[in-house]
């Protein structure tokens, strides 16, 4: 069974073999943590020789006003946010690059860059002249368009690279338009057809829709309004999506369980708390710790142990409910986070100490009887703070820890 730091390992592979410029850096001080080999072979370093040192070193004086841009726009309550102007490169002039960030709770930002020379100077083109905008167009590995909306919507261009993204050849879109708007899901249709209606239209969003063989598709879309219709890009960032939610994945859930990990906890409780005292609520959390895992792994493997974990995450889970959050906060210990009702916050303690009780199979003829010490604290008989809350839930847990320590001794003798 793979680890943490396997995990870790594998996720440096994947980083590694992107073309994109991955880096992670501070936002307090923008000292680099971590660069992937695209972003620092474009340096011509390695990415040992990168990281400790400052991000603006690398960026141009465009890349810089980019930076200062989006670190002006991150944060909690704005954890995702794309650079929408190109920024010249500062390694390779002549080169832009598009930047979207991802805020993350630990106080760094993780920022992917993705070349798009060939759609900046396309997007000049389109204001040069006609002839040239043609000629671009019809050679951009992006899909450019130009939709008119009399007599009724149609598209009077479409570049050839729209067989590549959706594998509909031109002619399936330019004879019904309908056919277009068919391959998206609800929400995206809705934005392309407000805008087909003379309603607000965005700038930039994305369109989730679906290939031609049934794959499902991210477009991300850039209009600009001509007289009678408008005008646009679209880029494939199917892949570019899915690494960015596997990214925010990474960051906040323990990989081993899919549980939340510290980073997400802290967050929880801290939107937690403030909910308590706004609305005169109680917060209460559960600290469980199995109960002599150590010998788990010494006697069993550790395959056998994280078999434990998994099996443990996957039960206090199931007895929670949807609204509850889970989380690994260490080796062996968990944390649950839920608002009591006005008469069952034992029963649901009661609920997690059955819900743990039953063995657990490891392996074919290998069966474990694991037990669990269990801490219950709330913001009615603790200081309202993540910090108070979970060190009082630790200590409850240890007192629980002890007892359960004293009546196996009792039961010995």
């Amino acid at each position: 069974m793979a680890t943490i730091a396997t995990y870790n390992e594998l996720a440096a592979e994947v980083l590694n073999a992107l073309p994109e410029r991955v880096v992670r850096y501070r936002a307090s001080d923008l000292v680099i943590t971590y660069c992937n080999w695209s972003w620092a072979a474009d340096e011509g370093l390695e990415p040992d020789e990168v990281v400790g040192h400052r991000l603006d070193e690398y960026l141009s004086e465009d890349g810089q006003v980019g930076l200062a841009r989006q670190l002006a726009r991150l944060g909690p309550d704005c954890p995702v946010a794309a650079d929408d102007v190109p920024r010249a490169d500062l390694a390779k002039p002549g080169r832009w690059i598009a930047w979207i960030d991802r805020y993350l709770p630990t106080g760094e930002i993780i920022a992917v860059g993705r070349d798009v020379t060939e759609r900046h100077r396309l997007e000049l083109a389109l204001i040069d002249s006609e002839g040239r905008f043609r000629a671009l167009a019809d050679n951009s590995s992006d899909m450019v368009f130009r939709v008119l909306l009399r007599p009724q919507p149609h598209f009077d261009y479409l570049s050839p690279s729209v067989e590549r993204i959706t594998g509909f050849p031109v002619a399936y879109f330019v004879d019904d338009f309908a056919r277009f708007i068919d391959l998206m899901d609800h929400r995206s249709a809705s934005m392309l057809q407000r805008a087909l209606n003379g309603g607000p239209m965005l700038e930039r969003f994305d369109v989730h829709g679906r290939r031609a063989n049934g794959e499902p598709q991210i477009t991300e879309v850039h209009l600009t309004a001509i007289p009678g219709g408008f005008e646009g890009v679209g880029l494939d960032v199917t892949d570019r999506r899915a690494l960015e939610a596997d990214l925010t994945t990474r960051a906040l859930h323990d990989p081993l369980t899919g549980l939340a990990n510290r980073h997400l906890l802290d967050e929880v409780l801290e939107r937690g708390l403030a909910r308590a005292e706004r609305q005169g609520t109680v917060l209460a959390l559960i600290f469980v710790d199995i109960d002599d895992f150590k010998s788990i792994n010494d006697q069993y493997s550790h395959h056998a142990g994280d078999a434990v974990l998994r099996e443990f995450a996957r039960r206090l889970e199931a007895a929670s409910r949807r609204a509850d959050v889970v989380a690994r906060v260490g080796g062996d210990e968990f944390v649950v986070v839920y608002e009591p009702t006005a008469n069952g916050h034992d029963n649901f303690l009661a609920r997690i100490e059955r819900a743990l009780a039953p063995p657990i199979e490891v392996a074919p003829s290998t069966v474990l009887h694991c037990t669990a010490s269990l801490g219950r604290v709330d913001t009615l008989t603790c200081p309202a703070t993540a910090t108070a809350l979970l060190t009082a839930a630790d200590a409850a847990m240890y007192q629980a820890k002890r007892a359960h320590h004293a009546a196996a001794r009792s039961a010995a003798e």
